[in-house]
């Protein structure tokens, strides 16, 4: 018999809060482009999104662990991207794995299929 994998409160807050600061990093990358490298501020606040996705997946198999940056040391755009990237990979194969936590991925648990478009 498999049971879908359950979340906590916490980890579901965590998680929603992850996912705002994904989507402000992505539209960083994707549609603002600054030029550059990332200042400090910049790196302490990137630093602090990759504690909470590495606090989030630490006890989930399969997702990385990715690396804080160096604060000192500077941050170019394709490090940037990269680590973006990574992070946007993570948090997809997560929402994969608790898709029944979603309206639709809960639809489709109790269905059998995906609602229709």
């Amino acid at each position: 018999m498999s049971e879908r994998p359950h979340l906590s409160p916490r980890a579901i807050t965590a998680y929603n809060r992850l996912c705002r600061e994904l989507a402000a990093l992505n539209y960083l990358t994707r549609i603002a482009k600054p030029s550059g490298t990332l200042g400090l501020e910049g790196r302490l606040c990137l630093n602090r999104v990759l504690r909470i996705a590495n606090r989030l997946y630490r006890r989930e198999p399969g997702l990385p662990f990715i690396g804080l940056v160096d604060p000192e040391a500077p941050l170019t755009n394709a490090d940037l991207v990269l680590l973006v990237a990574r992070l946007s990979t993570a948090c997809i194969a997560f929402e994969e794995r608790y898709a029944h936590l979603t309206e639709a991925g809960r639809y489709a648990y109790e269905t059998n299929r995906w609602p229709q478009a």
